[in-house]
């Protein structure tokens, strides 16, 4: 074994990439880079967990280092970090690392603090005495460690404490839409509208969701297609590095577009801090006006009421063809002739076993549905489907009697324990009511979908359109085409949008 290079890994770890440590992980790899050169070792391989906690994560369950010792330990023979520090702040960790090295024959190196154990190199090279020393000094190292980790998390947990009130910036990532600015104060920090994502949200926001009524699922497509860096790459971007490539997801657009903290709301344990008055406390500028954001919210609290369906799809009549035996919709389907031409049928789509008979021609489906509603609608004006946001306040009386509801069950936890405690709840329930109750009061309309006339006919907008602006044209109509057995056929539309493509084309 003497005779063999010694495979060296090095790498860095940091709590929270912030402030001074921005570039601290940048400094940790050069160190451990450098201690590799000088000793000759070769460097094959490196690890950086960022925004990773010594104390509550073991070096087994860290992103980037974990993978090393659980999976790839035959890869490598020495581990080398800047400080004891970035290993662990554990004596348990120390120990359990300490102990695994041993067993494993590796080296492990802290730089900094002049420590080295070394299981690699043979036992009886090596003086007694100086390993039983390194033994007792990563132990201590270890202790002190944890010890200042464990006083750092206190002291954070004060500063949390005395600015979770104020509209001060306290800690942690800035919200997707925000990034950290000094306070106008000049105390401390507070958020600002970040200029490189706010275009996306709102692009996002007032185009495709509420204009185009794209689905969740399309827009996240679209942002991947289009390159757009998730919340996690921008970050990185921000710290100067290179992004991953990861993908966007609708969870991550829905917690976007539904936060709180987007609006600029402080939060805790993801609920908003209130102020003494009990209204949220604001720790920076809101993304969106408060009418767009009822509005969004109304939108995406009925699309969560809906089923689940595709919007966009090169059926021509998803969403219009169904079964009239079972009801399913209808699918389609090819089929090849031996002469090598290709038909396309709508069939019942059930699953898993479809209505027999239930069959017709795509072509000949779609000219009856055509040729059926233009006959029916054709000289009418068409009808736009727009979101109408709610004047009854709705939205903000619900987060207001949700904010009511919580504070009550923090207080039944006892969460408000002291006399201090109990006094600004009464102040925060008193004013929270007194909300209510005016919002309760106000006008009421219901936020829901309007039509509005367009000024075209739907046989011009026929005439004009692609395949998907004509199956749009259908299901916002309401047409439904029902097929039973083969030949037997309805086209329907509903009486009351009739009756509303009638009144737009009367007046």
């Amino acid at each position: 074994m003497e005779n063999r290079q010694v495979r060296a890994i090095a790498g860095a770890r940091v709590s929270h990439v912030q402030g001074s440590e921005k570039t601290s992980h940048l400094d940790q790899h050069e160190t451990g880079a450098k201690y590799t050169a000088n000793q000759g070792w070769d460097l094959v391989g490196s690890f950086e967990d960022l925004d990773v906690s010594a104390l509550n994560t073991s070096p087994w369950d860290r992103p980037d280092l974990g993978p090393w010792l659980n999976d790839r330990a035959h890869e490598w023979d020495a581990l080398v970090v800047a400080k004891t520090d970035r290993l662990f702040r554990s004596a348990k960790d120390a120990t359990d690392l300490a102990h695994w090295a041993e067993q494993n024959n590796k080296i492990l190196v802290m730089v900094d603090d002049g420590l080295k154990l070394d299981f690699f190199h043979p036992q009886d090279e090596q003086d007694p005495f100086a390993v039983m020393l390194a033994k007792i000094f990563l132990i201590l190292s270890a202790m002190f460690a944890e010890l200042e980790g464990r006083r750092f998390v206190q002291r954070a947990q004060s500063r949390v404490r005395f600015l979770r009130p104020t509209d001060r910036w306290g800690w942690g990532i800035a919200p997707y839409t925000h990034i950290v600015i000094d306070h106008p104060s000049g105390t401390g920090k507070a958020l600002a509208l970040n200029p490189v994502t706010q275009p996306v949200v709102h692009d996002v926001v007032e185009r495709r969701l509420l204009i185009e009524d794209q689905s969740m699922t399309n827009i996240a497509v679209s942002l991947n297609d289009e390159k757009v860096l998730t919340p996690r790459d921008q970050r990185r971007v921000e710290r100067g590095e290179k992004p991953q490539g990861e993908s966007w997801t609708v969870n991550q657009l829905m917690r976007i577009l539904t936060s709180l903290a987007t609006q600029g709301i402080k939060l805790a344990n993801g609920k908003p801090v209130l102020d003494d008055e009990g209204r949220p406390v604001r720790v920076g500028p809101p993304t969106f006006s408060g009418e767009v954001w009822d509005q969004l919210q109304g939108l995406l609290k009925e699309r969560s009421g809906e089923p689940r369906k595709r919007r966009h799809s090169t059926n021509p009549l998803l969403g219009v063809g169904k079964c009239g035996e079972c009801g399913a919709s209808l699918r389609q389907r090819s089929q090849t002739t031996p002469a090598g031409k290709t038909h396309r049928y709508y069939v019942c789509g059930r699953s898993p076993k479809a209505c027999l008979g239930v069959s017709i021609r795509a072509d000949d489906a779609e000219e009856i549905v055509a040729q059926t509603f233009l006959e029916d609608c054709g000289s009418l004006v068409v009808l736009r489907r727009v979101f109408q946001p709610g004047e009854d306040h709705s939205y903000e009386l619900a987060e207001v009697e949700q904010t009511i509801e919580s504070l009550r069950e923090d207080r039944a936890l006892g969460l408000f324990s002291g006399p201090e405690d109990e006094a600004r709840y009464r102040d925060q329930m008193r004013a929270l009511i007194a909300r209510r109750d005016v919002l309760r009061a106000l006008p009421s309309r219901v936020a829901g979908w309007i039509y509005e006339p367009t000024g075209t006919t739907y046989a011009e907008d026929w005439a004009s359109a692609e395949v998907e602006r004509r199956r749009k044209l259908l299901t916002e109509a309401g047409v439904v085409f029902r097929l039973h057995e083969p030949n037997q056929w309805a086209v329907e539309v509903p009486d009351d949008m009739k009756d509303r493509m009638r009144q737009a084309s009367s007046s």
